[in-house]
């Protein structure tokens, strides 16, 4: 085969650069290597946007509105980048603007329907807004674009739990998509817990058409036993500094679990999950049902 690409060449330069920039859009970013990387891009691409408009970033992150301004109004009288949407979208929230970021937000998603991150800027908005329809659809275009992933996963998760409201074909839906990425990481809580979540609104949304007196049926009954065995999973592989998952999993006993069984059912389930605990290491932990 003969090398056709040439790693030297500024459209992968540039692409690198891009790439590399945009892994710094997190809390724990590096404000010297923003900088650094960004005085790389404008001086090999003076006429490109993208790299004034980051060096904003870091004075975004830290509140310093006015020192990020003049890196946004630089890079735009260089053209237009879905980067200058969004990060105009941030400097009107930090300055109380709200319909102005709105609108920096919706015109980002508008130019560039196609980019995952504007839809996430738009969402996260809209979830602080606590407009969670809004926020509903754009988590979904962003998690269609971006895929179920380390970062994308998480957001579903804290979406879901605060916005109950789901139609039934929606949630069979995200049930096989969370199942098959349960699939392909077992051992993974945020796979656990979505799949847990997708369960606990499958049987909202049956329940919800049961009339006072009818019992549940043997499909409701496995969907609450899925959502206490995979929140028990994600409970046993939470090693974060938070234990969020512990915590959600000792709130569900505590509050859904124990009120409508017994101590003893309880008991069994905590001696259970302990096991689980101090076992799943040496016993390979949660595996993939073959039936």
């Amino acid at each position: 085969m003969t090398q056709t690409i040439d790693l030297h060449t500024p459209e992968f330069q540039r692409t690198f650069l891009e790439m590399m920039l945009l892994a710094e859009l997190t809390e724990a970013y590096n404000a010297e290597a923003i900088n650094d990387m960004a005085t790389r891009g404008e001086t090999a691409f003076p006429d490109d946007p993208f790299f004034p408009a980051m060096r904003a970033y870091p004075y975004i992150r830290e509140g310093d509105t006015d020192s990020a301004k003049p890196w946004l109004d630089k890079a735009s009288a260089l053209g237009d980048h879905y980067i200058l949407h969004m990060l105009k979208g941030f400097v009107s929230e930090d300055t109380g603007f709200t319909f102005e970021a709105e609108q920096h937000f919706l015109r980002g998603v508008e130019r560039y329907p196609d980019v995952p991150i504007m839809h996430r800027a738009l969402a996260v908005h809209y979830f602080d807004r606590k407009f969670h329809g809004e926020a509903g659809l754009h988590i979904m275009n962003y998690v269609r674009l971006a895929g179920f992933g380390p970062d994308t996963v998480p957001m579903l998760l804290e979406f879901f739990q605060v916005y109950d409201d789901i139609p039934l074909d929606m949630v069979n839906e995200l049930m096989k998509t969370s199942s098959g990425y349960l699939t392909l990481n077992p051992h993974d809580p945020h796979a656990h817990s979505l799949y847990a979540s997708m369960c606990s609104h499958r049987f909202a949304a049956l329940t919800a058409e049961l009339k006072d007196d009818d019992p549940l049926t043997d499909e409701m009954i496995w969907m609450l036993l899925e959502v206490e065995n995979h929140g028990m999973w994600s409970a046993t592989y939470d090693r974060s500094e938070e234990r969020m998952f512990r915590h959600m999993f000792a709130e569900y006993v505590d509050n859904v679990i124990l009120p409508n069984t017994s101590q003893l059912y309880v008991w069994r389930l905590r001696l259970r999950y302990w096991t689980r605990r101090l076992t799943h290491r040496f016993t390979g932990g949660y595996s993939v049902p073959t039936s």
